[in-house]
């Protein structure tokens, strides 16, 4: 039995508090470096960085999903064209708005280290344009598979300069590059990835065959798991000013060295 049209899908909302959850165990491990750097723990490398990058990769591929289905239930209404791009720019600028308010505050907090082009960056302008592409429905992975091929191509290459056009698709700047750095090539390409599942297993924006496998209403346990993925921007938001003093709190209890102005 289908869920109704229109209504949330809940294991949308599920994956989407699994890669929450995926980004606190890093922050955890990124904090405890920052906090503490004489613990023995690499966040930017092995297991670690492997957590990483499949946290940004889960996160952008279930953006990408999200607005397939959110595109193809606007389109059943009648949107089209101009104002059906509004939608999604609405939302996409309340994430840019978010990620201003992150890069002004870590740049109050790091210095020159601030976020300047992070994840919350990447969704904002990745919602902006994924738009001209969801219709282009499977075909978006062999886009995204390029996309992640030519990011991962450039990534070391150097422009003259800290530019936007680097930070965007994936130069590394002649500056500081800054933290949480997700440039567009390659990590647009996860979304494409994700427009294209949206479209195989959510055709026409609700369950097609395969997702119709799930049960139409999620048991108690996934609905009260699915909650922090109801309101993953605010739970983005806040999770790091209350996760750092926190992990500060637990490292002083262990006994460690714990440097307040970081390292």
């Amino acid at each position: 039995m289908s869920a109704p049209a229109g209504s949330r899908l809940w294991e949308v909302d599920v994956a989407r508090t699994g890669a929450i959850a995926m980004m606190v165990a890093y922050h955890v491990a990124y904090d405890v470096d920052f906090l503490a750097p004489g613990v023995p723990i690499d966040p930017f490398g092995g297991g670690w960085r492997a957590l990483q990058v499949a946290t940004g990769s889960s996160f952008l591929a279930i953006v990408g999903v999200s607005l397939s289905i959110s595109n193809a239930r606007a389109r059943s209404r009648g949107a089209r064209g101009l104002a059906l791009w509004r939608r999604h720019a609405r939302r996409g600028a309340q994430v840019l708005a978010a990620a201003l308010a992150v890069s002004l505050a870590t740049w109050i907090a790091l210095g020159d280290e601030y976020v300047r082009f992070g994840i919350l960056h990447c969704i904002g302008v990745s919602m902006l344009l994924a738009p001209a592409f969801v219709r282009l429905g499977a075909l978006n992975l062999a886009l995204g598979a390029a996309a992640i091929g030519a990011g991962l191509a450039v990534r070391d290459a150097a422009l003259g300069g800290p530019d936007v056009l680097a930070l965007l698709l994936g130069f590394a700047p002649g500056g500081e590059a800054g933290v949480d750095r997700y440039p567009l090539l390659p990590w647009f390409g996860a979304v494409l990835v994700g427009l294209a599942v949206g479209t195989l297993l959510y055709p026409g924006g609700e369950r097609g065959p395969w997702a119709r496998r799930l049960p139409a209403a999620a048991p108690a346990a996934l609905s009260r798991a699915g909650a922090p993925g109801r309101h993953a921007l605010p739970v983005y938001l806040v999770h790091q000013p209350v996760l750092i003093p926190l992990v500060a709190v637990l490292l002083l209890a262990a006994g460690a060295d714990v440097e307040l102005d970081g390292p």
